[in-house]
C-alpha cells in the first residue's frame, strides 16, 4: 500500500515536472546578482571559516524564515532561500504528499519536496513524522538540480499541525543534500505552510 503511494506521488510529480520545465520561458533578472549554482555558499565560505565576509540572502527572502501560508524557506549553510507553493498534491490515501514552486530570488529556480507520512491526513493531527522525504532545488536554465537528497539518506520532514477542516499544513524540514557538483551539504531551518486538498 506505501509502494503504490509512492509510486502514485511520484508518477504524478514527475507528470507536473516535465510540464512545468518543459514549457519554462527563459528570464533575465537585471540589478543584481542571479541566484544560480556558484551563488550558494560552499564549505569553506561559511561566516566563521575565513573566506566569507558576510552570507548572501536574497532581498525577496528577508523576513521570510517562518511559516506562512503558500511559502516556503530553508538554509543552505549560511545562505536563506524561499519562495512560494504555487501546487501541491495529495496521493489518494492521503498519506504522501508533493508540493513545489519558485524561488522568490530567480523565476529559473525552484523546489520540489516528496514525503510518505506515518499517519493518513484525515483528521486534526500534530507532529506527524514523514517517512522517505526528499527535496529536490531545481535549475531550469541548466535543466539540472542545485541542491538534492540522497535516496540513502533520511531527509526529515514533520508537520507540526494539520487542520482538516482547512487542510492547511504547517511544517520543517531538515537533511543532507548533495550540491550539483557532488560536494555534501545540510538544508536546515526549513520551513513551509500548506492547504493540502
Amino acid at each position: 500500500m506505501i509502494k503504490r503511494s509512492l509510486y502514485i506521488v511520484l508518477g504524478l510529480s514527475l507528470i507536473l515536472i516535465i510540464l512545468y520545465t518543459g514549457c519554462a520561458k527563459e528570464y533575465s533578472f537585471e540589478g543584481g546578482p542571479p541566484v544560480i549554482v556558484d551563488t550558494l555558499p560552499g564549505p569553506g565560505n561559511n561566516p566563521g571559516q575565513g573566506n566569507n565576509t558576510s552570507p548572501w540572502t536574497c532581498p525577496a527572502c528577508i523576513g521570510q524564515d517562518m511559516a506562512i501560508e503558500s511559502k516556503w524557506s530553508f538554509h543552505n549553510d549560511s545562505t536563506l532561500i524561499c519562495g512560494v507553493i504555487d501546487t501541491a498534491i495529495v496521493n489518494p490515501e492521503r498519506t504522501g504528499f508533493t508540493f513545489f514552486g519558485p524561488s522568490a530570488c530567480s523565476i529559473d529556480t525552484g523546489i520540489i519536496i516528496q514525503v510518505l507520512l506515518d499517519s493518513p491526513l484525515n483528521k486534526d493531527q500534530y507532529q506527524i513524522t514523514g517517512q522517505q522525504g526528499t527535496i529536490f532545488y531545481y535549475d531550469n536554465v541548466g535543466q539540472t538540480f542545485i541542491l538534492i537528497s540522497p535516496s540513502a539518506s533520511i531527509f526529515s520532514l514533520i508537520i507540526d499541525s494539520y487542520i482538516h477542516q482547512t487542510k492547511m499544513a504547517t511544517g520543517r524540514f531538515s537533511g543532507p543534500v548533495y550540491r550539483a557538483n557532488g560536494d555534501s551539504s545540510y538544508v536546515e531551518a526549513g520551513k513551509f505552510k500548506v492547504k493540502l486538498i
